[in-house]
């Protein structure tokens, strides 16, 4: 049974707090503005570890993500219920068996070096995605056709149902690239890879290795009024310590995956300048279980395995080990995918007797402690 653990984003109170784990939404951020003494208004946000690219059609590397999909775009975005919104494609159908998706491209999009974005750049990047990208083989293994019938309409035809493929649009997951960028040579030996063109609302600008990543606003940004900020500074802060000093002393203004100890929550927002949020990370969980070696000759009996399991605690673990930022799951799928969560009985509840039994059963019987000198 694992323990989902509810992650949270801790940034400036007067910043929308945007999930690091749901960077698909990038206007959630971009409509922050913080002044600089610039005259810019300037974002800093946490990004831990450094990203090893830029871009993330072939990489799951979670601030791979998070930096990419500032640059790049999906065909749909996400609410906080991952329900589909419109980003570089109004609208969006799909066939009643499923087979065929069917996008409406949004007109007059431009890569950032001036470009237009078309239908060749979606046929291009879900084949890169489904090639390179870790879950790509597996996401889009029925996709057999992306067909291009205009510059501004892509037809997905599917050799059988993929039911979960609506989720699977993000700019993070599925990022749309330049094809006039990426047709020619080892899309894994791109230079754009680590400077991306994108049609996002940040264009990339420089990357100070160990140090930070440099975003500048989009001007050509088919958002009117987004981004609200002219300078996102992706700061890498390994160093927990330094991460915490850098949340009170303003250096940093917002950072996910929980970014400072649980400890330190409450001392960091008891003023209110600072607050914290477990939204938005419906999309990316983070599951902890145990798995068993089964080579192992006593972890391969059935009733030992059974044995742990009800001689787990899972609620004191929750609140004893997450400070209550967890959730107690008996499916490893979240509720947040309520057409594959499994939300029965737990097979396994807290029984210690039952679980000694087991192993009893599994020729592990209790033995009596031995007796001191």
């Amino acid at each position: 049974m694992p323990l989902t653990r509810r992650q949270f984003a801790l940034g400036l109170s007067a910043l929308p707090l945007a999930s690091a784990s749901i960077p698909f939404l990038p206007s959630a951020l971009a409509a922050a503005t913080a002044q600089a003494t610039t005259g810019q208004r300037v974002i800093n946000l946490l990004v831990n570890p450094e990203p090893p690219s830029l871009t993330s059609f072939n990489t799951s590397a979670g601030t791979s993500i998070l930096a990419g999909a500032k640059v790049a775009e999906g065909l749909l975005s996400y609410d906080a219920n991952l329900q589909p919104l419109p980003a570089l494609a109004t609208e969006w159908s799909v066939s009643d068996d499923g087979l065929t998706y069917r996008f409406t491209l949004r007109q007059g999009v431009k890569w950032h070096d001036g470009e237009p974005f078309t239908a060749r750049d979606v046929a291009l990047s879900l084949e890169l995605n489904k090639r390179y990208h870790p879950r790509g083989g597996s996401t889009f293994a029925n996709l057999e056709q992306v067909e291009v019938p205009d510059e501004h309409t892509a037809v997905l035809h599917l050799a059988k149902p993929a039911p979960y493929l609506i989720r699977a649009f993000s700019g993070g997951e599925t990022p749309i690239l330049p094809s006039h960028l990426y047709a020619e040579g080892d899309p894994q030996r791109n230079p754009h890879n680590i400077a991306p063109v994108g049609t996002g609302p940040w264009r990339f600008k420089h990357w100070e290795r160990g140090s930070y990543i440099a975003l500048e606003r989009n001007p050509d940004y088919w958002n009117p009024g987004h981004p609200g900020a002219d300078v996102l500074i992706l700061k890498v802060i390994p160093d927990s310590a330094a991460r915490l000093a850098a949340f009170e002393n303003g250096t940093l203004d917002i950072g996910g995956e929980s970014p400072v100890p649980l400890t330190e929550l409450p001392r960091l927002t008891k003023t209110g300048q600072l607050k914290s949020t477990t939204e938005g990370y419906r999309y990316s969980i983070t599951p902890t279980m145990l798995e068993f070696n089964l080579d192992d000759p006593i972890l391969a009996r059935l009733p030992v395995r059974q044995a742990i399991a009800h001689a787990i605690d899972r609620e004191v673990i929750r609140k004893v080990v997450y400070y209550g930022y967890a959730e107690v799951s008996v499916s490893p799928i979240p509720k947040s995918f309520p057409q594959y969560h499994y939300d029965g009985a737990n097979p396994y509840p807290l029984d210690l007797a039952k679980a000694n039994a087991l192993l009893d059963e599994a020729g592990l019987p209790k033995k009596a402690p031995a007796a001191s000198a």
